[in-house]
């Protein structure tokens, strides 16, 4: 009965054990796929706000390339004329940090409501500044421009974008921090393009 006893008592200790260590392995495991899993969303996410950027920068770049005239700024909106009888508006609001995108037929007409213009699928907060400058604005950046860039024309579209995840999961201290000096948060990144024109009447009139 003695040996008996004590071979049920080494089973429990043995059972004990493997319980032990699955459980172990278990929380081991899971720690792991939750790092996994952590570095794909966040990987993810920077490469969704790439692609965003890069669509962005594109479609302006075209439109401003084929601009059929001058694009303005009225209102702290971009207007670019694509061609006599429509033309393309970008607004960012710096409030929501919202870019926009809309259309008017002519470069003068009253410009569109923001709930008639196409937001783009930036997450909220995530656009911390979208400017643009142009070579034609005075003398001054038009000598500027040729001494420096050999270019007599050309505009200039910038973008402050968080490179990181998502703004709205960030804790309050790093959005005000980021806020008040993206510069200094490597978290940010600038993404910028000098876009000439191709045609001939944008160079004519620029250069008047």
């Amino acid at each position: 009965m003695y040996n008996n006893r004590r071979k049920n008592g080494m089973t429990m200790v043995e059972l004990i054990f493997a319980v032990g260590l699955f459980m172990l392995l278990s929380v081991s495991m899971y720690q792991i796929m939750r790092a996994v899993r952590t570095t794909f969303t966040h990987s993810q996410n920077k490469l969704d706000i790439l692609q965003t950027t890069r669509i962005v920068m594109s479609g302006i770049r075209n439109e401003l390339r084929n601009a059929s005239d001058k694009p303005q700024v009225f209102n702290d909106r971009l207007n670019i004329p694509v061609s006599t009888t429509e033309t393309v508006q970008y607004y960012f609001n710096p409030e929501t940090r919202r870019l926009y995108r809309g259309k008017k037929a002519g470069i003068n007409d009253p410009d569109p409501g923001i709930s008639d213009m196409r937001p783009f699928l930036f997450n909220d907060g995530q656009i911390l500044s979208f400017e643009y400058d142009s070579s034609y604005r005075d003398s001054n950046a038009f000598v500027e421009s040729e001494l420096a860039l050999n270019s007599k024309v050309w505009f200039k579209v910038s973008m402050k974008i968080l490179y990181t995840e998502k703004f709205d999961k960030l804790t309050e201290a790093d959005k005000q921090k980021i806020l008040d000096k993206p510069d200094d948060d490597p978290r940010v990144k600038s993404f910028f393009m000098m876009i000439t024109p191709r045609k001939v009447n944008w160079l004519l009139q620029a250069t008047q």
